[in-house]
């Protein structure tokens, strides 16, 4: 595996462990509901956001780096749309709280990272030998 391959898998890693435990964290309420975070959508508390969250987000991540790992065919396809899935969620929930906070800024420049460094990722070191390290 090449260094962006190394960097991609450790981006998947860090959203899908990372959205895993926010899952956890608001289904179980150890992050402290704020009721203007669910004012302005249909949710009336924050398990079902927490539930997207652990298995929508962190999972099509943890599913991702897992194909990589593996070397399954396609894995590239799910790295991208795990990307576009951390870009929808964090731009879904900005609109939603209607805040911004800091983590938020950091999970899209992820999400972005994955899409555009999957590109270049593989695990041959073709990568490498073309000078894209």
């Amino acid at each position: 595996m090449n260094k962006v391959s190394k960097f991609v898998l450790g981006l998947l890693l860090f959203n899908g462990v990372s959205a895993v435990g926010g899952g956890i964290a608001l289904m179980t309420a150890l992050i402290p509901e704020q009721p203007t975070w669910v004012e302005h959508t249909d949710f009336s508390s924050l398990y079902f956001p927490g539930v997207i969250l652990l298995a929508i987000v962190g999972g099509s991540s943890l599913f991702a780096a897992s194909a990589m790992i593996k070397r399954i065919a396609g894995w590239q396809l799910a790295s991208i749309l795990s990307g576009v899935i951390m870009i929808v969620w964090i731009v879904a929930e900005i609109a939603s709280i209607r805040a911004f906070h800091f983590l938020q800024a950091i999970y899209l420049v992820t999400g972005v990272a994955v899409i555009w460094w999957t590109r270049t990722a593989d695990h041959t070191g073709s990568s490498e030998q073309r000078g894209l390290q």
